[in-house]
C-alpha cells in the first residue's frame, strides 16, 4: 500500500483568523422546491437528533474530572466523560449528514489526545503557528520524553483547535467542519479529516493554558483505519439530498468536492443554480488541493459559491464541469426556525415527461428559464425513481440480503438493487440526479443490469440531446452506472486521460 497519504499534513484551526466573506442567506419566498415524504422524514430525523445534542459551554471550571498540572511534576489530567461523549455525538451527527458511518473513541486514544493537549497548554504553544508535530517548540525539562513523543505524534495526526472562548464540545467540531477559520486558507483540511471515509476511531483531549487558550485535540489519522476500505467514494459539501442551511451561513465557508480513489488534477469551472428562482452563479476561488491528501482523499477541490442566494426550502444544482453534478435542498436544523416546506403531490413519470415536453415547446420562456424548469421537473422524476427503490429496501446493515454468486459477493438491497463489493459494510446511498445524453463519456446503450453476467441483450439507446432522470448510481470496476428505471442502466466510462 502506498503510505504517502498517511503522512499528509493537517492544518491548524485558529479561531481569531477569519477573513470576511459572506454568502447571502435570504428569507424564503413563494417559489420553493418540492420535498418528498422521504426527504421530510430525513429532515425531521436530523432536526430531532440536532436538538438532542449537548450545548453545554465548557470552561476550565467544568471541563475536567482531574485538573492537569502544567508545571513540575507534569500530569495531563483528565477531561470529563460528558465532554468526550458530547464531542463524539457531534462528530457522528455531522458524519450522518454526509451518509458516513459513526466513529468511536477509545480510552487509549483519549488519554494520548489529552497528553497532547496538556503539553501544548503547558508550553503555551503559539496559537498563530502550525503546531502539528510541535515543529517550533522545545521540550521543557519537567515533561518526560514519553509524554513529549506522544504529543509530537498526536499533533501530527490530529485536528487542532485553539480558542479563548468557552465553547461547547460541539462548537469545536463545527469549527472543523465549516473550516472557516483555517490557518492555511481554503484547503478544508479539517473538514476532510472529519468526513474521511477511512475514519473509524478517534481520540479527544482538551486543556487550558495560562495564556487563556483552550487547546483541543481530535485524532483523525490512524494507521489501522487507513488499511481499511473507504466507506464512501464521493463526498460533497453541501452534501447531496437535504442539507442544513446553518452550515453554509456566515463568512469564509468554502464548499468542497472530495473523491476517495480517483484523482482529478485540473481546476474545473463550477456553477451553482437555484432551481426554484433560476439564479445561476459561477464559483470563485476554485482550488485543487489534491496533493495534500487531507482525509486520505485522492481529489480535494474547494471553492466559494459566488453571490448565490441561499434559501431554506430551495433546491440547488452544483455542476463541476466535466466531472460531477448533483443537487441538494436546504432545511433548518433548528426545527423552530424551519419555514414551511412544500410537500410533493404524487406524479407519475409519464406526467413529468409530458411536463418536460411542454416546457421545451413553450414560447413564453427564455432558453435559460426552460433549462431551469426542465431540470427541476426531471429531478422530481429522479426522486420518484429513488423513492420507488426505497420502498422495499432491505435495511439490515449487518447482512442486508447477502448472497453468493459466481465466486463474488452480491448484496440484494431490494428489487432491482444488486450491489457487489466484498468490503461493503453498510447500504450504499441512493443518489438521484440528471444525465445529459450528449455527455461524451456516457455510453448511449441501455443495459438491463450493470453486471455483464446478469445482462440480457437490448437494442434500447439514449436519445440525443435529451436529459434523463436517474434514481441510483453505483460504481463497478471504476465505471459509474446509473439506474433509469426497472432493467434500465447506463454506464459512464471514465476518460483514459483523467483531468
Amino acid at each position: 500500500m502506498n503510505f504517502k497519504r498517511k503522512l499528509a499534513t493537517i492544518s491548524a484551526s485558529i479561531m481569531l483568523l477569519a477573513p470576511i466573506f459572506t454568502t447571502i442567506i435570504t428569507a424564503p419566498v413563494a417559489s420553493a422546491a418540492t420535498f418528498t415524504s422521504s426527504e421530510l422524514n430525513t429532515i425531521r430525523s436530523f432536526q430531532n437528533r440536532y436538538s438532542s445534542l449537548d450545548q453545554t459551554a465548557y470552561s476550565k471550571n467544568n471541563i475536567y474530572t482531574i485538573t492537569p498540572n502544567l508545571t513540575e511534576p507534569f500530569s495531563a489530567g483528565q477531561i470529563s466523560q460528558n465532554y468526550i461523549d458530547s464531542q463524539l455525538a457531534w462528530i457522528n451527527y455531522y458524519r450522518a449528514l454526509f451518509g458516513l458511518p459513526s466513529v468511536t473513541a477509545s480510552k487509549t486514544e483519549n488519554q494520548n489526545a489529552q497528553v497532547a493537549a496538556a503539553v501544548m497548554a503547558a508550553i503555551g504553544a503559539n496559537p498563530f503557528q502550525s503546531q502539528h508535530g510541535l515543529p517550533n517548540e522545545s521540550k521543557p525539562s519537567y515533561i518526560s520524553e514519553s509524554d513529549w513523543e506522544t504529543a509530537v505524534d498526536l499533533t501530527k495526526n490530529s485536528n487542532l483547535n485553539f480558542n479563548i472562548l468557552n465553547q461547547s464540545a460541539g462548537d469545536v467540531i463545527t469549527d472543523f467542519l465549516t473550516d472557516r477559520n483555517n490557518l492555511t486558507g481554503g484547503d478544508t483540511g479539517h473538514r476532510a479529516w472529519i468526513l474521511s471515509p477511512w475514519l473509524y476511531t478517534t481520540g479527544i483531549g482538551a486543556a487550558y493554558g495560562a495564556n487563556g487558550y483552550r487547546y483541543s485535540v481530535q485524532r483523525v489519522l490512524n494507521l489501522t483505519d487507513v488499511m481499511k476500505t473507504a466507506t464512501k467514494s464521493t463526498i460533497t459539501y453541501p452534501s447531496e439530498g437535504v442539507f442544513p442551511i446553518e452550515l453554509l451561513s456566515g463568512g469564509n465557508i468554502y464548499w468542497s468536492f472530495y473523491l476517495a480513489n480517483d484523482q482529478i488534477k485540473s481546476t474545473p469551472t463550477i456553477t451553482i443554480t437555484d432551481l426554484d428562482t433560476g439564479q445561476k452563479t459561477t464559483a470563485t476561488n476554485v482550488h485543487n488541493y489534491s496533493s495534500g491528501f487531507y482525509g486520505n482523499f485522492s481529489t480535494i477541490i474547494t471553492y466559494k459559491p459566488g453571490n448565490i442566494s441561499l434559501v431554506s426550502g430551495h433546491q440547488y444544482q452544483v455542476n463541476i464541469n466535466g466531472i460531477y453534478s448533483y443537487s441538494f435542498k436546504l432545511f433548518n436544523q433548528v426545527a423552530a426556525n424551519q419555514p414551511s416546506l412544500n410537500t410533493s403531490t404524487k406524479k407519475s413519470s409519464a406526467n413529468v415527461q409530458k411536463q418536460v415536453e411542454e416546457i421545451a415547446n413553450s414560447k413564453s420562456s427564455t432558453p435559460a428559464e426552460k433549462d431551469v424548469k426542465i431540470k427541476s421537473a426531471l429531478l422530481l422524476k429522479a426522486e420518484e425513481i429513488s423513492d420507488s427503490l426505497m420502498k422495499n429496501r432491505i435495511t439490515n446493515t449487518t447482512i442486508f440480503g447477502r448472497s453468493y454468486q459466481d465466486d463474488k459477493n452480491f448484496y440484494n438491497l431490494g428489487k432491482n438493487q444488486w450491489f457487489r463489493d466484498f468490503y461493503r459494510v453498510s447500504n450504499p446511498l441512493i443518489s438521484a440526479g440528471i444525465l445529459d445524453s450528449d455527455d461524451n463519456m456516457l455510453d448511449k446503450q441501455i443495459y438491463t443490469s450493470p453486471y455483464a453476467n446478469l445482462q440480457t441483450k437490448t437494442y434500447a439507446y439514449l436519445k440525443p440531446q435529451t436529459s434523463y432522470a436517474y434514481g441510483q448510481s453505483i460504481i463497478i470496476g471504476g465505471i459509474t452506472w446509473y439506474y433509469l428505471g426497472p432493467n434500465q442502466w447506463v454506464q459512464k466510462i471514465p476518460s483514459k486521460n483523467p483531468a
